[in-house]
C-alpha cells in the first residue's frame, strides 16, 4: 500500500505542472492578442511604435559602426603580422643572396687567377705542376706558406713558385703530398733581379717585414735606380728563369757620406693572399738541386 502512494504522488504533481504551464501559455497568448488589438485600434501606440523605429536606426549604426571598426581592426593586426613575416622572408632572401654574391666574387677572383695561370703556363709551354694554398696561420710574421701538391706529385725543394702576377717564392719542404714555399719576402731569401728599364742586375733580399717589401742594398751610387722600375728575374743562379716579374722599386735611399744607395720593392705578387700558384719544371730549376744561397731552412 505504501508503494502505490509513492508512485501516485509524483504523477499527480506532474499532472499539476502541466495544468500550469497550460494556462500560463493560455495567458500569454490571449494577452499577445489583446496587445495586436489596442495596437491597430489606437493611434498613441502606432506612433510610439514609430518613434522606437526611429530611436532603433541610430543603435543598429552604432552597433554596425562598432562591429566594422572591430573588423577593420582585426584585418589591420593581421595584415600587419603578414607584412612582418613577409619582411622577415625577404630579409632572409636578401642575406642569402649576399652571401651567394660574395661567394661568387671570391670564385670570379679564382677564375681570373686560374686563368692567368694556365695563360702563363702555355707561354712557357713546360707542364707545370699547378697548386693551391692551404689555410695557414694568419701571422704575417711568418713569410711561408702551405700548397696543396707534394713530392707525389712532382714537387721538389728549390722549385721556382710564381702566381699571375709573379715570383712568389720557392719550395723550402716537400712532403708526400704538401710542400711548404718560402716567400720572397722572408729575410732568408734571395733572388738575382734585373732592371727592365736599364738592364742593371742586382740581388733583391727579403726584410721579413709584415709588409712583405724587398730590399736591394749596396747598389752603387751612379747606378740609374728610380721608383716605379719594373724588377724581373736575371735568371742567374739558374734557380729562376729569366724574365719573371719580381716587383716595382717603390723608394730609393741614399744615406749623406755613403758610397752606396739601396732601393726598397713590392712584390709583383700578393704575397699577404696567396691563392693560386704554379710551381715551374723549367730547365733552369733542376730537378733536386738544393735551395739558393739564403734561403734556407729557418732554425
Amino acid at each position: 500500500m505504501r508503494n502505490w502512494n509513492a508512485t501516485l504522488a509524483p504523477n499527480s504533481s506532474r499532472r499539476r505542472k502541466g495544468s500550469i504551464l497550460a494556462g500560463e501559455c493560455l495567458i500569454i497568448c490571449l494577452a499577445c492578442f489583446a496587445l495586436l488589438i489596442v495596437e491597430s485600434r489606437v493611434p498613441a501606440i502606432q506612433n510610439l511604435r514609430g518613434a522606437g523605429e526611429l530611436l532603433r536606426i541610430p543603435v543598429q549604426a552604432a552597433v554596425r559602426l562598432g562591429a566594422g571598426g572591430f573588423s577593420a581592426t582585426q584585418g589591420y593586426f593581421r595584415n600587419q603580422a603578414q607584412l612582418l613575416r613577409e619582411n622577415e622572408a625577404l630579409r632572409t632572401r636578401l642575406l642569402n643572396q649576399d652571401v651567394e654574391i660574395q661567394q661568387m666574387a671570391l670564385l670570379r677572383a679564382e677564375n681570373e687567377d686560374l686563368r692567368a695561370l694556365l695563360a702563363l703556363d702555355a707561354m712557357r709551354g713546360s707542364s707545370n705542376l699547378a697548386a693551391r694554398a692551404l689555410p695557414r696561420n694568419p701571422d704575417l710574421s711568418r713569410h711561408r706558406v702551405t700548397l696543396s701538391i707534394g713530392s707525389r706529385q712532382g714537387a721538389f725543394i728549390g722549385q721556382p713558385v710564381v702566381d699571375s702576377a709573379g715570383v712568389v717564392g720557392q719550395i723550402a719542404r716537400d712532403y708526400l703530398v704538401t710542400s711548404e714555399a718560402l716567400l720572397i719576402s722572408d729575410a732568408n731569401h734571395a733572388i738575382p733581379v734585373m732592371f727592365e728599364r736599364t738592364g742593371f742586375q742586382a740581388i733583391a733580399f727579403g726584410t721579413g717585414q709584415r709588409d712583405h717589401r724587398l730590399l736591394l742594398p749596396y747598389m752603387p751610387t751612379h747606378a740609374d735606380v728610380a721608383e716605379g722600375d719594373v724588377l724581373v728575374s736575371s735568371g742567374s743562379g739558374g734557380r729562376f728563369p729569366a724574365g719573371l716579374r719580381v716587383g716595382v722599386v717603390e723608394g730609393v735611399r741614399n744615406a749623406s757620406g755613403q758610397a752606396f744607395v739601396e732601393a726598397f720593392v713590392r712584390p709583383a705578387a700578393n704575397l699577404q693572399g696567396v691563392r693560386q700558384v704554379l710551381l715551374l719544371r723549367s730547365e733552369a730549376a733542376g730537378t733536386g738541386s738544393a735551395p739558393t744561397a739564403g734561403a734556407g731552412e729557418e732554425s
